[in-house]
């Protein structure tokens, strides 16, 4: 037998799906951080020492075009420059007595040195260093150049302001270089000033911001953790309502209800159990009452049948026995087991009609004639009846002839249950009414009303009339089943027709049919 596989219950399946979307897009955020924040500080780098090297080259500009003040100092060890007897200075469009010129820019170039922490280069027309910091291991010289190197100054000397990576390998670490053209007195380039910016400081900034970036982020999700563990709960939360709601039906409690009142889904899904619930409980109910009306029948059916069985056992036990040797007895024994058998003859029939009746899968035959004829031919099959109690049928009808769809046979049936019925509860000399009318104000609708003036029906009795086996302890019904009436109605809602009873007690009854969707001729 294989263990039981362990559950994860679904909470945790959310706070993990919470914790791995938080950590991806983490992981994205600080990726794309990383590509544009590089890319934009680079780029921003790349542009201000551009400006710069500019702003550099225009101030050596006017050093040669412009009278400046001499400086008498010397200078500094740490700057390289060429000799004067190599005439370095003819090379810048200096005249021969401009030397402290040149002292100048090299104090300036100096001073730069030390603001900006970068190395600067002078080159002339001739490609010429005439001044370079000496940062790295061993002077530049300009053979040791790469090509690239060398488009730069060639690029820089035509005038133009250039941006590029080529010197890193001659300067030993990553740079950045920019080279810019220096007018002499003339206004021609006679030299350029290359500016070499060391990338480890702009590196250095990008994985300070990138370190700030994940410290954040993960400082962010440790807070943000708990938070997704509340809205995991918070999310299930209806599910276990409806897990709970579930095991209370599971255990027949019907009543029980979700309490989810969400719009989405989950709240979509209790309003569903909701609803399920409902249904089951008018199911169960339901079901109890054709349980509880199956046992009053099967009951109502023993009373029935055990009154004329005893009758019969008794009248022929005694026949048998020779109890009875008068023949006038014998008769009446005789008279009485054949009233019996047909009693039972009756119940059976009427049994077997309700039953039919009553199964949904039960079809009749629809055809069309004339209502006017069933209430003549009903009327007329029941005065026979009515004679034999002294009792008069009035039939009076209002209506022109009217076409209705149903089964003849059906209706002429429960017309003549109802008729049988107010005959059995007349007394001699009454008069039994039977009238067919419609109103002004529904014309397709016919009324069909059969009122007596006998005994009448106690209000306590009239909502229970068309039960099976419901009849009155009275010496005029003890013939009857207690299923005429049952059969009507059955006989009546496959028929859509509404059957409303008026009564008032010891002053008769009045039933009252409404045929639908009559067509007058």
């Amino acid at each position: 037998m294989k263990p039981p596989k362990m559950k994860i219950k679904i909470v945790y399946k959310l706070f993990a799906f919470f914790t791995a979307v938080l950590f991806i897009f983490m992981l994205i955020l600080n990726g794309f951080f990383y590509f544009f924040f590089n890319k934009q500080t680079v780029e921003l780098r790349r542009n201000d020492l551009r400006e710069k090297v500019g702003t550099i080259a225009n101030t050596i500009s006017m050093f040669l075009q412009n009278d400046a003040p001499t400086d008498d100092q010397q200078p500094s060890p740490s700057v390289q420059t060429v000799p004067p007897h190599e005439n370095m200075h003819m090379h810048m469009g200096m005249s021969g007595t401009a030397m402290p010129y040149y002292r100048a820019l090299v104090y300036y170039i100096k001073l730069l040195n030390r603001m900006d922490m970068s190395d600067i280069w002078l080159i002339n027309d001739n490609h010429q260093f005439l001044i370079s910091n000496n940062r790295h291991h061993h002077p530049v010289q300009y053979n040791e150049l790469p090509t690239g190197g060398v488009d730069v100054i060639n690029e820089a000397l035509q005038g133009n302001i250039v941006v590029a990576d080529s010197f890193s390998g001659v300067l030993g670490t990553p740079a950045t270089t920019a080279a810019a053209p220096i007018r002499g007195a003339d206004g021609s380039y006679v030299g350029a000033v290359l500016m070499h910016v060391p990338l480890n400081e702009v590196n250095n900034s990008i994985f300070y911001a990138i370190r700030l970036l994940i410290i954040s982020s993960l400082f962010a999700m440790v807070i943000s953790l708990p938070a997704s563990l509340l809205v995991s709960y918070y999310c299930t939360e209806p599910l276990r309502k409806m897990k709970t709601m579930a095991l209370s039906i599971a255990e027949g409690n019907y009543a029980t209800r979700a309490h989810v009142h969400q719009s989405d889904e989950i709240g979509d899904l209790a309003s569903s159990l909701d609803q399920m619930a409902v249904r089951l409980d008018a199911a169960a109910k339901e079901s109890g009452r054709l349980d509880k009306a199956r046992r009053i029948f099967i009951a109502n059916v023993s009373h029935e049948l055990r009154t004329p069985v005893t009758v019969l056992r008794a009248s022929l036990e005694a026949l048998t026995n020779g109890l009875i040797k008068d023949d006038v007895q014998q008769k009446e024994y005789h008279q009485q087991m054949l009233n019996e058998t047909i009693y039972l003859e009756r119940l059976v029939n009427d049994m077997l009609e309700l039953s039919k009746l009553q199964n949904p899968d039960f079809k009749i035959e629809m055809t069309k004639f004339i209502l006017n004829d069933l209430v003549n031919d009903a009327s007329r099959s029941m005065r026979p009846f009515a004679a034999a109690k002294q009792i008069h049928i009035n039939t009076n009808i209002e209506l022109p002839p009217a076409q209705l769809i149903g089964d003849y046979g059906r209706l002429r049936q429960m017309l003549m249950i109802v008729i049988d019925n107010a005959i059995k509860f007349s007394q001699k000399n009454d008069f039994i009414t039977i009238h067919l009318y419609n109103k002004p104000e529904k014309k397709s609708t016919a009324f069909l009303s059969i009122s007596d003036n006998g005994c009448g029906i106690d209000p306590a009795v009239l909502p229970h009339i068309f039960d099976r086996f419901h009849k009155t302890n009275d010496e005029r019904n003890k013939k009857g089943t207690g299923l005429g009436l049952a059969i009507a109605k059955q006989i009546a809602l496959h028929h859509d027709i509404e059957i409303k009873i008026d009564s008032i007690l010891n002053k008769g009854a009045t039933f009252t049919f409404s045929f639908k969707d009559i067509h007058l001729l």
